[in-house]
C-alpha cells in the first residue's frame, strides 16, 4: 500500500542529509584509499544543522572538495641537485666556471676596479637629476638599441677617434661587454660553426662562444699577442677543408688575461686576412682607456674602414663594473640584426640615462685620468713585487695597460701547485688553464693588480713569493737523486 506524500516528503530531509554524509565521506576516503569502507560505514559525521542552503553547500564541497573542505595531499619529494643535474642542457654540465671574486684577504684573482675610486657620489646625483629629468622614460623599457644620446655620445667619440662616419645607427647598448659577446654568438653562429682565438684568451668569450656549439680554433700568443702566421694558417685550413671560419675574436689592446697589445703591422695583416676570408671581426676592448703608457695603436675597426670589424666596449672598467653599460659599434646592418637577436627588452634605462648625465657633467675624463694614475702605480708595484720575491722562478712582460700580470713559471712548477699553496697563505690568484680553449696554461698564472691598493699588493705579493719558493723547494727535494 502507497505511503501519504506527507509521510515521503517527512523523510527527504533526513534521506538528504544521509545521502550528502555519505557523498562527503567518498570524497574523504577516495583522498585516503578507502573509498568502501567509507561509505559502508558513513564516517564523516553529521551535517551541521541549517536548511536546505547549508546542505547544498556541503553537497557542492563534496563535489568539488577544493571549495573551503581541508584535503590531505601527498607530498613529493623535495628536488636534490641530482634531479637538477639531469634536467641541464648539455653544454651547461660541460662549460668550465668562470672566475669570481675570492674571499681570501687578499684577492689577486678577480679582474675588478678599485673599489676606493668608485664615483658614487657623482652617479648618486645622475641618476637624481636622470629621474627629474624624465621618470617615465628612465623607468620603463629603453628597447634593444638602447637610449639614443648615449648612442650619439658614444659614435660621437668613435667618429673623433677613427675619422669615420659613425652615427647612434652604428651603436647598440649592451648589459656590459661581456651581454655584447654573448648577442654576437647568437646572432652569428650555430652549432658547428668556427671561431678563431687567441691561446690564451678571456674565458667569458671562450664560454659564451662554446654555449652556442661553436668549434673553437686556437691561434698561439706571443709577447705581442695573436701570431699572424698561425692566423693565415688557421682561416686557410678551415677554407679548405670546407668549414671556414666566421669570426676572429681578439683583445688588441692590453689583452686579458696576457696584457699584451697588438702591434699595428699585425693590425694591418689581421684586417687583410679577415677580409680575404670573409670572417667577421669581434675587436673585444673591454680595458681601452685604462692606457699606462699612453694611447694603444690604432684600432682595427678604424684600419678596417669600419667594415667586418665588431667592436665591443664598456664603461665597467672606466667608471664602474655594477653599471653594466657597454656597447658594440658595428656596420648598421650587424647593429640591426644583433638587436633583432636580444630577447630582453633592452638594458636599464634608467642606468643608461645616468650614465649620460654623468659624462655630461665633466666628471668623466678627470675620473679616468685619475684611475689611469692610479693603476699605473699598481702595475708598477706589483712587477718590482713579483721580480723581488719571486725571482728566476716566474717571467712577465710588463703590460702597456689593463689589469693583469700573465706569469710564465718556471719548468719545474706547476701552476696548480702554486696556486693552492698561495691560498694556503690567503692569497687568490688564476691558474693559467681556464684562458685556454683546448688545452694548455699548466705553467701560467694570471695575477691581478687593479683591486688592491700598493700596501696590501706589496704584502699579498711577498705571500705568493712564499708559495712559489715552497712550491720550487718541494719539487728541487723529488728531483735529488737518493743517497
Amino acid at each position: 500500500m502507497a505511503r501519504p506524500l506527507a509521510s515521503v516528503l517527512y523523510h527527504v530531509p533526513a534521506l538528504l542529509q544521509q545521502l550528502g554524509n555519505r557523498i562527503a565521506a567518498c570524497v574523504d576516503a577516495t583522498m585516503s584509499g578507502s573509498l568502501f569502507a567509507a561509505w559502508r560505514t558513513g564516517t564523516s559525521g553529521p551535517l551541521p544543522e541549517g536548511g536546505v542552503a547549508t546542505r547544498a553547500l556541503l553537497l557542492a564541497r563534496a563535489a568539488h572538495p577544493y571549495a573551503g573542505r581541508r584535503v590531505t595531499t601527498p607530498q613529493p619529494a623535495p628536488w636534490s641537485d641530482a634531479d637538477i643535474q639531469r634536467l641541464l642542457a648539455p653544454v651547461a654540465r660541460a662549460l668550465p666556471q668562470p672566475t669570481s671574486l675570492s674571499p681570501l684577504p687578499f684577492d689577486l684573482n678577480a679582474g675588478v676596479p678599485d673599489a676606493a675610486s668608485l664615483p658614487a657620489q657623482a652617479l648618486a646625483e645622475a641618476a637624481t637629476r636622470a629621474l627629474a629629468a624624465d621618470p617615465a622614460g628612465a623607468l620603463t623599457y629603453g628597447g634593444a638599441l638602447g637610449f639614443e644620446p648615449v648612442r650619439a655620445w658614444i659614435a660621437e667619440r668613435q667618429a673623433e677617434n677613427t675619422g669615420l662616419a659613425v652615427t647612434a645607427a652604428n651603436v647598440m647598448l649592451t648589459s656590459g661587454s661581456a651581454q655584447a659577446i654573448d648577442n654576437i654568438a647568437a646572432t652569428f653562429l650555430a652549432a658547428g660553426d668556427i671561431v678563431v682565438m687567441g691561446a690564451p684568451t678571456y674565458p667569458g668569450a671562450i664560454r659564451a662562444f662554446r654555449a652556442r656549439g661553436a668549434h673553437i680554433v686556437d691561434v698561439p700568443q706571443d709577447v705581442d699577442g695573436l701570431e699572424m702566421v698561425g692566423l693565415a694558417s688557421a682561416l686557410e685550413h678551415q677554407r679548405a677543408i670546407g668549414a671556414p671560419a666566421k669570426l676572429i675574436y681578439v683583445i688588441a689592446n692590453y689583452d686579458n688575461p696576457s696584457g699584451a697589445t697588438l702591434p699595428l703591422h699585425r693590425r694591418q695583416e689581421l684586417a687583410l686576412l679577415a677580409a680575404r676570408y670573409r670572417a667577421l671581426v669581434v675587436e673585444d676592448d673591454a680595458y681601452t682607456g685604462i692606457d699606462l703608457n699612453g694611447p694603444p695603436p690604432t684600432s682595427l675597426f678604424q684600419i678596417a674602414g669600419g667594415q667586418g670589424i665588431i667592436r665591443v666596449g664598456t664603461f665597467s672598467k672606466t667608471i664602474a663594473t655594477g653599471l653594466r653599460v657597454g656597447w658594440v659599434v658595428a656596420d648598421a646592418a650587424i647593429v640591426r640584426a644583433l638587436a633583432f637577436m636580444r630577447f630582453d627588452n633592452g638594458s636599464s634605462s634608467l642606468v643608461q640615462r645616468t650614465v649620460l648625465e654623468y659624462l655630461r657633467s665633466g666628471a668623466y675624463e678627470p675620473h679616468v685620468e685619475q684611475l689611469r694614475a692610479i693603476y699605473r702605480e699598481r702595475r708598477d708595484v706589483a712587477s718590482a713585487a713579483v721580480r723581488a720575491h719571486c725571482g728566476e722562478l716566474v717571467r712577465f712582460e710588463v703590460p702597456a695597460g689593463g689589469f693583469f700580470l700573465w706569469l710564465q713559471l718556471a719548468a719545474e712548477l706547476e701552476a696548480e701547485q702554486v696556486v693552492r699553496a698561495a691560498q694556503e697563505r690567503g692569497v687568490a690568484v688564476t691558474p693559467g688553464r681556464g684562458y685556454f680553449a683546448n688545452g694548455g696554461g699548466a705553467r701560467q698564472i694570471r695575477l691581478v693588480y687593479s683591486a688592491l691598493p700598493p700596501e696590501q699588493l706589496r704584502t699579498a705579493i711577498a705571500l705568493f713569493g712564499e708559495a712559489v719558493a715552497s712550491v720550487a723547494g718541494r719539487a728541487s727535494h723529488a728531483a735529488a737523486p737518493p743517497r
